[in-house]
């Protein structure tokens, strides 16, 4: 085992291993994201270290949707070596399809880097696992339309005219704006690893949240 994976198992099971609930000042970016084959919801969240040392875990809980997440409670569930699940949707009622960025992971001669099968209680993910190559902002956008094509997602903005392929769009939603991400594979030098763009849309009075249903977005919660 390498120094970083100790290190990070050694948090973990420092984490994991007390039995004192998690102080919930220390919960935050918490999304949603509801099945569409059953009556479940996903809830990804952060909980940052309460130690000087390590930057937290981003961590899973999957319950029935009419049930309250408690997020003091330590059942949850992280994928290996603190991967941070990026992108998930809902493949049927048991089974979920998984990005992860490996942290600390370096450009790769591909990606995905390696997939891998994880379970925990009645689910199953398919995890694929890559790095990061860059990341950069785009902006905030004031939109006045959006539309669904086949593979696209097009927002009309005061400025400009945005579209997307469905299959490198990551979705937050909330009451009157979107955190909308693209992710791609790119190259340097021979090696490869994800660029992402962020982009901030502030909605008009028009936005339904219930109008992306059918892309599984992640929802903003409040923990």
């Amino acid at each position: 085992m390498t120094r970083l994976h100790l290190f990070t198992a050694i948090i973990i099971s420092f984490l994991l291993g007390c039995n004192e609930a998690v102080d919930k000042s220390l919960v935050g970016d918490a999304v949603k994201l509801n099945s569409p084959y059953s009556n479940f919801s996903l809830y990804r969240y952060h909980i940052e270290s309460s130690m000087a040392f390590g930057s937290g875990f981003t961590v899973l809980k999957i319950l029935p949707f009419d049930e309250k997440c408690d997020y003091t409670d330590r059942d949850f569930f992280i994928f290996s070596d603190n991967s941070y699940p990026f992108f998930i949707k809902w493949k049927n009622k048991d089974t979920l399809f998984v990005k992860c960025l490996l942290d600390n992971g370096a450009l790769a001669n591909k990606q995905p880097i390696k997939t891998d099968i994880q379970k925990w209680k009645d689910w199953t993910f398919e995890v694929e696992y890559y790095s990061m190559y860059s990341s950069g902002t785009n902006g905030d956008y004031s939109i006045k339309s959006y539309k669904e094509d086949l593979n696209l997602v097009r927002f009309k903005s005061d400025r400009d005219a945005l579209v997307f392929k469905k299959n490198e769009l990551i979705l937050e939603l909330d009451t009157n704006k979107i955190s909308l991400s693209t992710f791609k594979v790119d190259t340097f030098k021979s090696k490869t690893g994800l660029s992402f763009n962020d982009y901030k849309l502030r909605m008009n009075k028009n936005y339904r949240i219930n109008d992306f249903k059918e892309l599984q977005p992640f929802i903003v919660t409040n923990p």
